[in-house]
Parts: structure tokens; C-alpha cells; sequence
């Protein structure tokens, strides 16, 4: 537990005891994250643990855990269990090893909610820091007569800021060796291109390394296309496509048609 970090998060953005507790008697704000982007840059140091309430103290002992338990098992017992007086937080835990900060993709902050006193000061402050992420930003309400909240949808006062970490990446010399593609395959050599300048765009992407038709996902109704890349030193990551999303995402880059031939 000593060589374990916890980064607490919750399920739901509208609680009034979170707010209160939390929230700076709704003077704050909440920020809404996707759970998997969130780990995504460093999986394995990673575990994902609902917390689970209950009225009985969990009892550990050495011998419980000696080849009965799985990791993920070990963990609830020892760090995912609370009373259930807490059971309005509806809390998920972010296990790290080691503890301390860990890197995350900026596109895993998906929404921020502002409480009910927020400064406008603070809402625009934090716009500012977020501008060009494409974060969508709620804010909290009271319906009046009612002790629940909701939240409406607010416009982003810097929607028209530059697109963050706006990126174009190189490929490699040898990325791409269409001429090298089984015959089945040679048709649809436009979208080895149309996936590497759709990857190439990708904020951490620093250099293009191959791209080709996936041996392991693909089949014959279904090709797909991975596009391995250099996200930073002595980190490759491969990123997996389909003819469809390829076309959705380069159709949005506004780029010319691929060639065909």
C-alpha cells in the first residue's frame, strides 16, 4: 500500500453532499474525465477498482491472499472498501504503482461542470487554460423549490482558439511499402496513406514507423489497418483502424481524395 498511489474520482457530477464536501461549497468545479483515455498512456501501472460499501470492517490477513487471490481481488479487499455511509459518493479508484503524477492524454478531460457559485471569474480562467481541447463545459443548477441538481450546457467563451497540441508528424522512409501487399489486399492501398496522415496528426505522434494491414484483426469482410507510431523515447504504440472510421477521421482533415490506381 506504501508503493501505491490513489486518484479518487467519482461516477456522478450532480451530488449535493460531493459538492459540498468537495466543491467549495459549489464556489469550485468538477471535472469530468474519460476513464480509459485517462489510463491509457501507462496501462500497466494502472488498476480501475469500484469502490464497494458496507457496514462490516474488512478483516486482512497474509494467508488470504497467498494463491486465492488475483491482483485486482487483493486490491478491493485492501483499498476499495468503505462505509456505507460514504455510498452517495459512488467512487471509483485510479490505482497507480508507483505513487506520485503520472502523464495522461489532455483529450481524456471530456467536461467541466461549474458550481453554483462559481466565480465568473474562475469559469473563465478555466476556459482559458482549456481553450482549443474541445471540452464541453456545464453548469450546475437548482431547479428552484428542489434540492437537486442539474446542469445546462454553457458556451465555451474560447471556441475560436487554435486547436491544441496541433501536430504533423513525419513518416519514416520505408513506412509504407504498398508494392509489398498480397493481392487482395493491393486495392486498398489508399487507405494505408489516409490512415498514416490521420495518425500523423495525433498530438503525442513524433514519427510515423509503419503502417500495414493488421495480421491479427483483420479478416476478409472486415480489413484493418495499424499505424505504428513513436510517442516518445523507446515508446512505440500502435493504433488500430477500420476502412470506416479511416474515411470518417480523413474526410475530417478536409484533405484531397487519396489516389487510386
Amino acid at each position: 500500500m506504501d508503493k501505491s498511489g490513489i486518484f479518487s474520482l467519482s461516477y456522478t457530477p450532480l451530488s449535493e453532499l460531493i459538492w459540498a464536501h468537495y466543491g467549495g461549497s459549489h464556489k469550485g468545479f468538477c471535472i469530468g474525465y474519460d476513464l480509459d483515455k485517462l489510463v491509457e498512456f501507462e496501462p500497466a501501472l494502472h488498476s480501475c477498482i469500484d469502490v464497494k460499501y458496507q457496514d462490516a470492517v474488512p478483516v486482512l490477513r497474509s494467508n488470504q491472499f497467498i494463491g486465492r487471490k488475483t491482483p485486482e481481488a487483493a486490491l478491493q479487499e485492501m483499498l476499495g472498501i468503505k462505509s456505507t455511509a460514504w455510498s452517495y459518493e459512488q467512487e471509483v479508484r485510479v490505482v497507480t504503482a508507483p505513487p506520485g503524477v503520472h502523464a495522461h492524454d489532455f483529450r481524456a478531460v471530456k467536461t467541466v461542470y461549474f458550481g453554483l457559485r462559481c466565480p465568473e471569474s474562475t469559469r473563465m480562467a478555466v476556459m482559458e487554460a482549456l481553450a482549443g481541447r474541445g471540452v464541453l463545459y456545464e453548469q450546475v443548477e437548482s431547479p428552484r423549490a428542489s434540492y437537486l441538481l442539474s446542469s445546462q450546457r454553457i458556451e465555451d467563451a474560447f471556441a475560436s482558439a487554435p486547436k491544441y497540441m496541433a501536430n504533423i508528424a513525419p513518416i519514416n522512409d520505408g513506412a509504407l511499402q504498398p508494392d509489398y501487399l498480397k493481392l487482395e489486399q493491393h486495392q486498398h492501398k489508399a487507405y494505408l496513406f489516409m490512415a498514416a496522415e490521420v495518425v500523423r496528426r495525433e498530438p503525442y505522434c513524433r514519427e510515423i514507423q509503419l503502417v500495414d494491414f493488421s495480421g491479427s484483426k483483420s479478416t476478409p469482410e472486415r480489413p484493418v489497418i495499424f499505424v505504428q507510431y513513436l510517442r516518445a523515447k523507446d515508446k512505440w504504440v500502435k493504433r488500430y483502424l477500420t476502412f470506416s472510421e479511416i474515411e470518417k477521421l480523413y474526410e475530417e482533415l478536409k484533405l484531397p481524395a487519396p489516389f487510386q490506381s
